[in-house]
C-alpha cells in the first residue's frame, strides 16, 4: 500500500479534549462516547495532564487538531489553546473542530487567534473547522449562531475557517447546506475566480460500539451525483476529503463533467486526477495510511475515531511522540484492520485494490 505524508517531521495529532457536546446529531459516530454534562468524571482532559504529559510530547507535530465533543466547552479551553500556540514551531498547523455553538468568550478567542496578532504573528497556520448542520440536527437559533461564528472568523482571516459537512444520507438537504455556505462567502466579498474548500466526510460506522447512522456504501454514487451537480451550480466551491476519497462517488458522472473532478481533493490537498487518466495511471484514493494519532481525555491512543475502542497505547507510554512511534502504532492498526476481509459491495467493486482499499476500514467490521 502507498503512504502519504502530511509533511516532513512528526505526523498529525488529534487531541480529544472532552467527550461532551451541546448537540446530538443523528449521524454522530461518537454518540455513545459522548455525554451531555461537563461534570461527568473522565469526560475532559485534565489541564495538568495536558500541560505535563501531552503538550511536551506533541508540540513538534506537523499538525495538532483539538476535537471533542465540542472542544470549546472544555473549562480550560483558553489556557490549552494559548499554551499550544506559544510552543508550536513556525509553519506548523493548528486546527479546532467546532460545531459553532460557542460562547462569546470562545468566539473572541478564536477570532483573535486566527488574526494578525495570533497565528499570523507566530507564523502558524491556524484553521477553525466549522461543522455546518442540516436543519434536522439543530435549531434555527443555533444555525444563526453558527453563521455569526463563521462570519466573525472569516472577517479576521479569510483563510482561517473551513466549513465541514457530514454526509450521512442521500435524503439530507445537502443542496441547502452548500447554498448557505456559498451565500456566506459571497456576502463576505469572495473575489470572483477565487475558490474555497468545504471539508466533506461520509458518516462511518463505529467499531465495537453501538450502531450509528452511516452513509451506506451503496449510496456513494448517488451522493457523488448530488455533489457533482452542486459543483456545477456553485462554481467557486470545492470539496475536500480528509483521509480518503471513495472513487465510487464518481460512478454516475458523465464524460462532459470530467473537468469538475479537479475541484475534488483527497488526502486533504491532492486534486483528483481526470477520470481519463484512471485507466492508464496508478492512483490510490483509499485510506490515507498516514493517519493521525488520536489521543483521548485519558491519554489513550488510537488510530482514528471509528476505531476508538481499539486502544493502541497511552501517551504516557512514550517519552516523545516521534514519527517512529506513530508509524509503529499505525502498523499495529493496519495489521488489525486487514484481519477482516472487505464485505460487499466493496469485494466485487472494480475500484477495490486498484485505487481503493474498500473505503474506511470500519465498514469491514460493521
Amino acid at each position: 500500500m502507498r503512504c502519504f505524508s502530511i509533511r516532513n517531521g512528526y505526523k498529525k495529532m488529534n487531541i480529544i479534549l472532552n467527550s461532551y457536546c451541546n448537540l446530538k446529531c443523528n449521524y454522530c459516530f461518537a454518540d455513545e462516547y459522548m455525554d451531555e454534562t461537563v461534570k461527568t468524571p473522565g469526560k475532559a482532559m485534565e489541564l495538568n495532564f495536558f500541560m505535563d504529559e501531552v503538550l511536551p510530547k506533541v508540540k513538534n507535530a506537523a499538525l495538532i487538531n483539538f476535537m471533542g465533543g465540542e472542544p470549546t466547552l472544555h473549562p480550560h479551553f483558553t489556557e490549552i489553546l494559548s499554551h499550544t500556540m506559544e510552543v508550536m514551531q513556525p509553519f506548523t498547523f493548528l486546527g479546532i473542530f467546532t460545531n459553532g455553538i460557542i460562547s462569546d468568550k470562545a468566539l473572541d478567542l478564536l477570532s483573535k487567534a486566527v488574526g494578525r496578532e495570533g497565528c499570523i504573528q507566530r507564523q502558524i497556520q491556524f484553521s477553525v473547522l466549522l461543522n455546518w448542520q442540516t436543519k434536522e440536527n439543530t435549531t434555527e437559533r443555533n444555525h444563526q449562531r453558527c453563521r455569526e461564528v463563521a462570519e466573525s472568523v472569516l472577517a479576521s482571516n479569510g483563510h482561517g475557517l473551513m466549513f465541514s459537512l457530514n454526509l450521512y444520507s442521500v435524503e439530507q438537504d445537502l443542496p441547502a447546506q452548500c447554498r448557505e455556505i456559498d451565500e456566506i462567502y459571497q456576502e463576505m466579498g469572495l473575489p470572483k475566480g477565487q475558490s474555497y474548500k468545504v471539508r466533506v466526510s461520509p458518516a462511518f460506522p463505529i467499531v465495537g460500539g453501538e450502531e450509528n447512522v452511516t452513509l451506506s456504501i451503496n449510496d456513494y454514487p448517488k451522493m457523488g451525483r448530488m455533489m457533482i451537480d452542486l459543483l456545477k451550480e456553485l462554481p467557486q466551491m470545492c470539496f475536500r476529503f480528509d483521509c480518503s476519497f471513495p472513487p465510487c462517488f464518481l460512478d454516475e458522472i458523465e464524460e462532459e463533467e470530467y473537468p469538475l473532478v479537479e475541484r475534488i481533493f483527497y488526502h486533504g490537498s491532492q486534486s483528483i486526477p481526470s477520470l481519463e487518466e484512471w485507466k492508464d495511471r496508478d492512483f490510490y484514493f483509499g485510506c490515507a495510511d498516514d493517519s493521525p494519532m488520536d489521543i483521548d481525555p485519558k491519554g489513550d491512543c488510537f488510530n482514528c475515531f471509528p476505531f476508538h475502542n481499539v486502544k493502541l497505547g497511552n501517551i504516557q507510554d512514550y517519552n516523545q511522540v516521534s514519527e517512529l512511534a506513530v508509524t509503529r502504532m499505525h502498523t499495529k492498526f493496519l495489521n488489525h484492520a486487514f484481519e477482516t476481509a472487505p464485505k460487499e459491495p466493496c469485494r466485487s467493486c472494480p475500484h477495490y485494490n486498484v485505487r481503493c482499499s474498500s473505503g474506511c476500514f470500519a465498514y469491514n467490521f460493521a
